[in-house]
């Protein structure tokens, strides 16, 4: 489709399509994100897979949901953000490489990457707005504007990587596979009980286990890894050493998303499991260390006991991490008790319990 591109920070007034955030621009949208309104028929769990389908309309038919559309647009950077654009921007050459993309976009907003290829894309896209990892020129901008010049960058040479041009530029995804290689051979070793009626998942580490990739502290496994291999929505992981035990919770997206094949359930109460945690602990927020959590209703929340820590969608908790004193065995069931308080079970019409 022959239309320009933009990043907006408020609303245009003309029609455009907006892909992947939910900007409030009149239009057609094309989005995953809560509160959306994609056409029924072309939902999707990825705003990538979304504008595919779009793409794979028949002309007519997307000229009628996009009539009066002047550009294609989104208000925010992200690998499933611009893969949703260049999916409609270059629809015919993206529905030939849809696994790649779709793979890739996964990786970015579920931290669940099919292949490596799906990481390396990913992380190469996301360190392209990076001013310490990119080779784009930043300097000066803005926060939009670097949106936009990334965005650009990616939409130029996301042909040739996939084509590739990848493995040339081993800068922007080389610490990202490492890492992820290794934290998945350190999950090998660790004890995983996977609570399938909660979509729940527990890692246990190993006692005094660390994870191996170079500069870790302590047992702390990437997101990548933990949804790679296991698709849960809620996971624990418990590092115990003679310390203490190394603690991070964390909630997906798949519960923030509007998603199409899997049913959302209410996310637990962290505040109320951060606030039990700390009478257990014996501290107090006022303390350096304690239990601490984000905001639940932010796309991929986290809670655990440490210090503080300095964003969102942190792959690895960055030594925020302290030991717990209190037993593992008891963090285990506070927690449990937390998610499953919070899920609603429903009763069919032949009187048995559905998730």
């Amino acid at each position: 489709m022959q239309l320009p591109f933009q990043i907006f920070s408020e609303p245009p007034t003309e029609r455009i399509i907006t892909v992947d955030g939910t900007g409030g621009a009149p239009g057609l949208e094309l989005s995953h994100w809560p509160g959306n309104s994609t056409p029924t028929n072309l939902r999707h769990d990825l705003s990538t897979g979304i504008a595919l389908g779009f793409s794979a309309l028949p002309r007519e038919e997307r000229a009628r949901l996009s009539e009066g559309c002047v550009a294609v647009g989104n208000n925010h950077y992200d690998t499933d953000g611009v893969l949703a654009a260049l999916s409609i921007l270059q629809g015919e050459w993206a529905l030939s490489h849809s696994e790649a993309l779709l793979g890739a976009a996964a990786a970015g907003d579920f931290f669940s990457a099919p292949t490596e290829e799906s990481l390396m894309l990913d992380a190469a896209i996301t360190n392209l707005v990076n001013p310490d990892r990119s080779d784009v020129d930043l300097g000066g901008m803005s926060l939009h504007e670097r949106y936009s010049a990334a965005s650009w960058a990616a939409f130029e040479r996301i042909p040739g990587w996939l084509d590739g041009g990848l493995e040339q530029d081993t800068s922007l995804w080389g610490p990202e596979l490492a890492a992820w290689r290794a934290d998945k051979d350190d999950l090998q070793h660790t004890q995983h009980d996977d609570l399938v009626h909660l979509d729940f998942s527990i890692w246990n580490g190993s006692p005094d286990q660390a994870s191996s990739r170079p500069g870790a502290r302590g047992f702390d496994p990437g997101r990548h890894a933990l949804w790679t291999v296991s698709p849960a929505d809620r996971v624990l992981v418990l590092g115990p050493s003679s310390a203490g035990t190394l603690v991070r919770f964390l909630i997906s997206t798949a519960s923030w998303f509007d998603l199409v094949t899997r049913k959302t359930q209410p996310r637990p109460d962290l505040a109320a499991l951060a606030a039990e945690l700390n009478e257990l602990e014996g501290c107090t927020p006022s303390d350096d260390h304690h239990w601490r959590h984000q905001d639940p209703d932010s796309p991929c929340p986290e809670l655990w006991f440490g210090g503080n820590q300095t964003a969102l969608f942190l792959e690895h908790a960055e030594g925020a991490l302290r030991p717990s004193g209190i037993d593992p065995q008891r963090i285990k069931q506070v927690v449990t008790e937390a998610v499953r308080q919070a899920w609603i079970f429903e009763e069919d019409e032949n009187g048995d319990w559905q998730i």
